[in-house]
């Protein structure tokens, strides 16, 4: 037990963070999340400011293989709406979420200041927040057109961070803009250590996404589509295309994934539903080929927000030695380099040009798996781990 007479006991930092989107298990959550871990790891008492379902955490470290036992929630101080977030109408009217009393600025001001570091995920707004060091982190490219006053609080608000971070320079190019203030690309942590490719694969093509029309849609009504026509190019194909992603609702309330059900009946299209962290990484190991379309058909320049904004999936899938076949959109252009890694597409025709090569090519295959394993190094945990300490410690 602590004693509170010794003048010379040195409390633990506290940490903070927040992120108003934690129970949609996301690669945002992932990236907040394993901020909170390493925080924890490096002695600070983490506080996770949340006022939904906390056994969402749970869910979260099986998910991300995260440890988040040490991780306390508290009650959320800043009780922000989903306005961003262009859900289905039916899928919103599913998701309950509490009503919250409004904190002051007097609560904020109050609770916030005794915090050391607050990393805190935007919706796009700018809230204020007065402890110690904050971070603010924008893992959306926002388009905003606010008037001159709207522009001036938010550029004076964001002076309140010592740091603002992004996930992608696709997202920083935007930011940027938007604050008027530089900011500083790291890239979301990927475990690579935790995948390998195995064996013996089997002749399966892999995509992962939420199974949801939220912000940048995962479009896999447009791979099921795309495995069709391969089968009817190549009839005789011994090939099976898995969907695997998460799902707030019941698969017998999600109307999207029944569609996409629907839209698959006939074909060798494998659903699976929140999957552990184990079964997803069986999964990724056996894929021989990675298919992506988040911001297929969508002006990036116009609504950015709607694109992929880096691809956590892809690097997990390049570490599993899975050749990434992508849409040539968003951050996902920071990851895969056309014909050295991997595939960008830019059309329907041209991602079953590009998987129909790649089948009638074991060679080919094997070369750009084994160059997809070496690119993703980069994107580790490790580095990411490194960067984000030199971040926070004073120069």
């Amino acid at each position: 037990m602590p004693d509170f007479g010794n003048s010379n006991l040195i409390m633990p930092l506290k940490a903070a963070i927040y992120d108003p989107y934690l129970d949609t298990l996301g690669g945002g959550e992932r990236y907040c999340l394993t901020v909170a871990e390493i925080l924890s790891k490096k002695g600070y008492d983490v506080d996770l400011f949340w006022s939904g379902d906390p056994t969402f955490l749970t869910k979260a470290a099986d998910r991300f293989a995260l440890d988040l036992k040490p991780i306390k929630i508290v009650k959320d101080i800043f009780n922000l709406p989903l306005r961003c977030l262009e859900l289905a109408e039916d899928n919103l009217n599913s998701i309950k979420r509490p009503a919250l009393k409004t904190s002051t600025i007097i609560d904020k001001y109050r609770i916030t200041k005794k915090y050391h570091l607050f990393f805190y995920l935007s919706d796009g707004s700018i809230p204020l927040i007065f402890s110690k060091k904050n971070i603010l982190h924008m893992q959306v490219p926002f388009r905003f057109h606010p008037n001159i006053q709207q522009k001036i609080a938010t550029c004076l608000k964001a002076r309140l961070f010592s740091q603002v971070v992004c996930n992608s320079r696709f997202t920083q190019k935007f930011i940027d803009q938007y604050l008027a203030r530089p900011s500083v690309v790291l890239y979301p942590p990927v475990d690579i250590l935790k995948f390998n490719p195995a064996k013996v694969k089997t002749n399966s093509i892999l995509s992962v996404g939420r199974f949801d029309n939220i912000l940048n849609a995962k479009k896999q009504d447009i791979l099921i589509e795309a495995f069709k026509t391969l089968y009817r190019q190549q009839p005789n194909l011994d090939w099976k295309l898995i969907l695997l992603g998460g799902s707030m609702l019941s698969e017998e309330t999600n109307s999207f994934l029944k569609y996409l059900k629907k839209l698959a009946r006939g074909y060798t299209v494998e659903f699976l539903v929140n999957p552990g962290f184990e079964v997803l990484k069986n999964y990724y190991s056996e894929a021989k080929i990675y298919w992506h379309a988040a911001g297929f058909g969508v002006d990036e320049d116009l609504h950015p927000e709607s694109t992929e904004h880096f691809g956590i999936s892809t690097v997990e899938a390049m570490a599993s030695g899975a050749v990434p076949i992508v849409v040539n959109k968003g951050g996902l252009k920071e990851i895969v380099i056309n014909n050295k890694n991997g595939f960008l597409w830019r059309d329907v025709n041209d991602l079953v040009a590009q998987t129909l090569s790649l089948i009638k090519s074991p060679q080919q295959l094997k070369s750009l798996s084994q160059k997809a394993q070496e690119s993703c190094q980069q994107f580790s945990k490790e580095n990411f781990q490194k960067e984000f300490l030199s971040l926070i410690t004073p120069k």
